[in-house]
């Protein structure tokens, strides 16, 4: 889709920063998305995050917009989650954050609001279509200097006002005596969830705060544990109580434990998750955790000790915000909702954020450690226990349509009761194990992910169902 190299995926457009990304082509995705909005109130709201790179892009994109007709709502560098918590709040219904989230420092990325969530797929591809024929000298940029048509807002400190409301904070704060280890990455992060610790009485150690004298990250972005070797090396030498670290936009979270382990990335959840259902005191309450394909088996162990539902959807964050929506809206019973994706750790919380949102994770954490007085250490063992492996398989110049059908025969000829949503094959027996068939969104592979309670059977798993792949694809 698209000119040069950009790649659309479910979440908006991504390329290298200058390149795919350049001044111009953002520009024309501005007025794509202009051309795309039906929506006679022309409000966008953007942000970015702290690439570099992020300033002309800004820049371009603001200037698309306008030319584009539309007011423009400029937030500067801000954390995705509170981004998204503003354009709600405002009631604006349109959306653009600059960011390459997770991915290295040499790509930036756009993600595309809509009024309720992340564009779809068939409108990323309409965008698309008008990318292609756009003309930057048939638009007027004579206007573009008015500052009418540009507001900026720093909207931090209400989004950390809110986020307050759904935490026990003073008391938290009276009894809190934790020592806490903060690893920004240097990205927008670090503007909030240090506040919000240290107003939940944590003691606090910041570190990797800020860019290189070169411009680059201090660290690798991505929050998973090679990358977090200074976290890690802090928290155990200091004898902190637990480690924190965020993507550029902060709605991923890391968490290192006060034994020193950095966890895998849904524990954070899963903690929250038995949290909430353990001291839910409504018992006529309906719960339901939505989740996506991916995430583990323990949140159904969880969930049925405590009489909750588990709603599974495909990967993807706009399909859990769209099944959030659907509970909450087309019922009239009493209803709790909320989930995430275990890939990320960003808990969703709808009636706070409609996203994933790594910043109020960290916050729930930190009351949890202080309403229980356990060690994270403590609470993770507590825990249902799953092990997990991963084998990624890339693949060229395969139709990835007919490699899941074919796939799919076989694991039916084998016995496999096999559950298909979109291109995602599943299958595996109850809450012992499953194993995960998924064609990546945003580059040529296959990932095969597999869980299951004994580490030796999950590994079985994992590397019968690579076997089967890799045999399938030499048959194409």
């Amino acid at each position: 889709m698209g000119e040069s190299n950009l790649i659309f995926t479910l979440s908006g457009i991504r390329g290298l920063a200058d390149k795919d990304l350049n001044f111009d082509t953002v520009k024309k995705i501005a007025i794509a998305y202009g051309l795309w909005v039906d929506d006679p109130d022309k409000k966008v709201v953007i942000g970015r995050d702290t690439r570099p790179s992020g300033i002309i892009i800004e820049r371009a994109m603001i200037e698309g917009l306008i030319m584009s007709g539309f007011k423009v709502l400029n937030l500067g560098i801000c954390p995705t989650p509170v981004i998204i918590h503003t354009k709600n709040k405002l009631n604006i219904p349109c959306g653009i954050i600059i960011t390459g989230s997770h991915n290295p420092q040499q790509w930036n990325g756009l993600k595309l609001l809509s009024t309720k969530t992340f564009l779809n797929r068939d409108d990323l591809e309409i965008i698309s279509i008008y990318l292609e024929n756009i003309d930057l000298n048939s638009y007027n940029t004579l206007h573009l200097a008015s500052e009418q048509n540009i507001e900026n807002m720093n909207p931090i400190t209400d989004y950390i006002q809110d986020l307050l409301g759904y935490i026990d904070h003073l008391k938290i704060k009276e009894k809190n005596n934790l020592k806490v280890v903060f690893d920004s990455g240097a990205g927008a992060g670090k503007l909030v969830t240090p506040y919000i610790l240290s107003e939940l009485g944590c003691d606090i150690k910041v570190i990797n705060n800020n860019l290189l004298i070169n411009k680059q990250f201090p660290r690798e972005i991505e929050p998973i544990k090679e990358n977090l070797k200074d976290l890690i090396m802090e928290v155990w030498q200091g004898k902190y109580d637990v480690g924190f670290a965020h993507d550029t936009d902060a709605d991923r979270l890391a968490i290192i434990g006060d034994n020193g382990v950095c966890y895998p990335e849904d524990i954070g959840l899963a903690l929250i998750t038995q949290y909430y259902l353990k001291n839910q005191q409504d018992k006529d309450k309906e719960i339901y955790f939505v989740t996506n394909l991916a995430s583990s088996l323990r949140f159904e162990a969880i969930a049925e000790k405590y009489n909750a539902y588990v709603i599974r959807t495909p990967v993807g964050e706009r399909f859990l915000t769209e099944e959030m929506e659907k509970l909450i809206s087309n019922s009239s019973k009493n209803r709790l909702v909320f989930g995430g994706e275990g890939s990320c750790g960003g808990f969703m919380f709808p009636y706070f954020n409609k996203t994933r949102d790594g910043i109020f994770a960290a916050a729930k954490i930190v009351e949890i450690l202080v309403k229980t007085g356990k060690s994270i250490s403590k609470l993770v063992d507590d825990l249902p226990k799953y092990y997990s492996h991963r084998i990624k398989i890339t693949i060229k110049n395969i139709d990835t349509k007919s490699l899941i059908t074919k796939l799919k025969t076989e694991l039916i000829k084998e016995g496999e009761k096999v559950e298909q949503i979109h291109n995602d094959l599943r299958f595996g027996h109850g809450k012992d194990w499953f194993v995960l068939i998924h064609p990546s969104n945003t580059e040529p592979v296959i990932r095969i992910i597999s869980e299951a309670k004994r580490e030796s059977l999950t590994r079985v798993y994992c590397e019968a169902t690579a076997e089967l792949v890799k045999l399938v694809i030499d048959r194409m």
